[in-house]
């Protein structure tokens, strides 16, 4: 762990193509029978009476090809287990060998018992993902480590010639990191120059909270110019509390978790003390033993551990304040969870329910926050610093003399216990949250009633993240100006205060000058709410986003794409006339149409085909609109479904069981991939114009975008016409030159692998 993450805990890969005599492992080359190239394979040698069985390379395309899957060994090459079936030592040591995938070796390290307790460790990832079965041996870090370390040596022996030598050095050469569906399946071929293994690191905390641990720390040391620091400072920490305080170990939401920020927010050196010297009330070497033989055992759930909170209180006063600690209102950073990042369960009675990406670097800027006005930092500056340019001094007093900032908190979020990936954490989460206290503090500060700060914080997306200075200066506008409004007659019910609020966010997000003033005048509430209600379909998108299990945005800083004012067509050629059957079998439409028409690439199409009926429709003026045209990514689950069902894919739980849709969402929680949408949607020309009828939305492609590469992998539009059309493809080309994006990286969009494809053809040409 301190040289990287756990999913950096590397294997041994061999680079060069050495011969053993006394047979360790063994480099061949192998001619593909599809596309005539040189492949490497990486082999473990067996006894020579023992033989592996041979198997041929798989045919697939030049993007897919890389080493072949493992060969598993026979299993009487394995060395029996012992009685009681537990191996250690060097047992375990020719097991993990043995065992090992194709070129790999489990870089493990199991649990290493003291006398009275285990001691648990993080261990390395196999892959593929996959662990040895039998019994579920736990490898001792000793003898992992030195397998690693004979099998570094022994790749360190200088390559015998060999007529394919040249070969596979320009083989080599041509190495391309690999894709993240590469990646899933297990099909990645190993890179050049990887060094040796990482060494695993102790933790005295129950499995359950290591597991935790190692979904949440990537994201909260991302953003952190030492990441080592924050692990070094993370482990210093749960060493002092296991030696004074074990209670906090047993508890994610109020020990573990707290910790964990602490550590990834406040670097060692702003430390006041240190947290080895005592802070926590003398107790027996027995007694502290007792607690933690209990950590394993006890209940754990989003609601238990309030009795731990004393002991948290009295570390965070230690390590960071002096004689007048900071008010309680900033507590909230180290303690509120959104309950929208999935839920790990042990067993029953033993789960933990997890942030979401979003709100733990919410929770990190408060926690910051603390910690600089702990330090002596002027809390006006800090706030203004940290959270937004657009603070007052009236707003930042009101937040930190809010009702209970007197007392240190003692109780939990009221976060509920997921029964499914759907479930929606009730509002009394949010409004528990810091930043509901500070929109709460807004509203107070600009003489608005607490009505019009509870539908803020509850019902926007003010309620739930931190905006850029320049959307924090707009929405202080809108907030002043639902302040001074919120005795209009329309904003009796709380609901048109929230859709106000994020109709006119949605405008300038759209178009940044938009203003508040109208002809000199703030716009009337009346016609803001009909503008609102008109756009119901495109702010019912919004809340989607930020609702249920939500996605952290893509880590290589890619924007989403707005253009207004084009004209678009509206609706689908495919419904035009005649395919009442076949559009029924989607749920997409009703009416009686006459009869039924052949749509190219349906469903088998795997090679371009043109649709005559689609560029006559693309023509048609009657059904043209002035629209805009947005592509956003897609940040929670619930959208991703509305998606899915909208454009009738296999984004739904629905479709083949959930299997293809995991299959994309474990790819979207790892952040390799990231799931975006285009949409058009009717222009509002005025939003004095009459009536609430509302303005189409229209979902036209989904995207998926391999994050580090940059690579559009796939363009689908909505069934039963799976090509984008015409204008949605150049609208991407679009989007895609503003951002840096290519079509025809690896597995890319207009890459393979069905067509044999010739003539000149560029990298956007669709019928590749």
């Amino acid at each position: 762990l301190p040289r990287g993450s756990p999913q950096e805990h590397s294997i041994f890969q061999q680079q060069h193509e050495p011969q053993f005599s006394d047979g360790a492992l063994s480099r061949q080359i192998r001619r593909c029978s599809s596309c005539d190239t040189r492949h490497c394979l990486t082999m473990l040698l067996v006894p020579a009476a023992s033989v592996l069985p041979a198997a041929p390379l798989a045919r697939a395309s030049p993007q897919a090809h890389s080493i072949l899957p493992p060969l598993p060994l026979p299993a009487q090459l394995l060395p029996p287990p012992p009685p009681g079936g537990r191996l250690s030592g060097a047992g375990a040591t020719a097991t993990a060998a043995a065992s090992a995938s194709v070129g790999l070796l489990v870089a493990g390290a199991a649990a290493v018992r003291s006398r009275h307790r285990p001691h648990r460790c993080l261990r390395g990832t196999v892959s593929p993902p996959q662990r040895l079965s039998a019994g579920r041996p736990r490898l001792q870090r000793a003898a992992a480590t030195a397998v690693l370390r004979r099998a570094t040596a022994t790749s360190a022996a200088p390559p015998e010639e060999d007529e394919d030598e040249d070969e596979y050095v320009e083989e080599k050469s041509r190495y391309r990191p690999a894709t993240p569906r590469e990646r899933q399946f297990g099909r990645a071929a190993p890179a050049p120059g990887r060094g040796r293994a990482s060494q695993g690191v102790e933790l005295p905390i129950p499995q359950l909270h290591i597991v935790a641990v190692q979904r949440q720390l990537p994201m909260m040391a991302e953003d952190s110019e030492e990441p080592n620091e924050v692990v070094n400072g993370f482990l210093e920490l749960i060493s002092a509390c296991q030696k004074q305080a074990p209670e906090l170990l047993g508890s994610w939401n109020a020990g573990v978790g707290p910790i964990l920020r602490l550590a990834a927010a406040v670097p060692k050196g702003k430390w006041r003390r240190s947290p080895m010297d005592r802070w926590a009330p003398e107790r027996s070497a027995e007694e502290l033993e007792r607690v933690m033989q209990k950590l394993d055992r006890q209940d754990e759930g989003p609601e238990i551990g309030a009795d731990c909170l004393p002991l948290l209180e009295a570390l965070l006063k230690h390590l960071l304040c002096d004689e007048y600690p900071p008010s309680n209102a900033l507590v909230g950073g180290f303690l509120w969870n959104d309950g929208a990042g999935g839920v790990l369960r042990e067993c029953e009675g033993r789960e933990v329910v997890l942030s979401s990406g979003v709100g733990i670097k919410l929770c990190l800027k408060f926690v910051k926050l603390y910690a600089a006005v702990a330090l002596g930092e002027k809390p006006v500056a800090a706030f203004k610093d940290l959270l937004s340019p657009e603070l007052t001094k009236k707003m930042v007093r009101s937040f930190l003399d809010a009702p209970g900032a007197a007392s240190f908190p003692s109780a939990l979020t009221p976060v509920e216990l997921p029964e499914d990936v759907r479930h929606v954490q009730p509002l009394a989460v949010t409004l528990a949250g810091p930043l509901a206290a500070l929109r709460l503090a807004q509203a107070e500060s600009l003489g608005g009633p607490a009505a019009v700060g509870r539908a803020v914080a509850a019902r926007t997306r003010l309620g739930k993240e931190l905006g850029s200075p320049a959307e924090e200066a707009f929405a202080s506008e809108a907030l002043a100006w639902c302040c001074r409004f919120a005795d209009a007659p329309e904003f009796e019910d709380e609901r048109n205060i929230g859709i106000a609020i994020e109709w006119l966010l949605s405008q300038h997000a759209t178009d940044p000058s938009f203003s508040m003033v109208l002809g000199g005048n703030p716009r009337a509430p009346k016609n803001i709410v009909a503008a609102a209600r008109r756009a119901a379909g495109s702010l019912e998108l919004q809340r989607l986003q930020t609702t249920g299990l939500r996605f952290s945005p893509n880590p290589t800083g890619v924007k989403g794409f707005i253009k207004k004012g084009v004209m678009a067509p509206f609706g689908e050629p495919s419904r035009e006339g005649g395919l009442a059957s076949v559009m029924k079998l989607f749920g997409r439409d009703n009416s009686p149409l006459d009869d039924e028409v052949y749509v190219p690439n349906s469903w088998q199409g795997d090679e371009y085909e043109p649709c005559a009926k689609e560029k006559a429709f693309l023509k048609d003026t009657t059904k043209m609109k002035r629209a805009t045209v947005r592509i956003d990514e897609i940040l929670s689950f619930e959208y991703m479904q509305y998606v899915g069902k909208t454009m009738a894919n296999c984004l739904r739980v629905e479709k083949r069981g959930g299997q293809s849709l995991m299959k994309y969402l474990s790819r979207v929680k790892a952040r390799d991939s990231s799931f975006w949408v285009m949409t058009i949607t009717a222009d509002d020309e005025d939003d004095k114009a009459e009536g609430d009828k509302e303005a189409p939305v229209q979902h036209m492609l989904l995207v998926e975008l391999y994050n580090q590469m940059r690579v559009l992998h796939q363009a689908e539009g909505p069934h039963p016409r799976r090509w984008p059309r015409a204008d949605a493809w150049g609208w991407l080309q679009e989007w895609a030159e503003q951002e840096g994006l290519v079509p025809d990286g690896p597995e890319g969009v207009t890459v393979g692998p069905y067509g044999n494809y010739t003539g000149e053809l560029g990298p956007w040409a669709i019928e590749r």
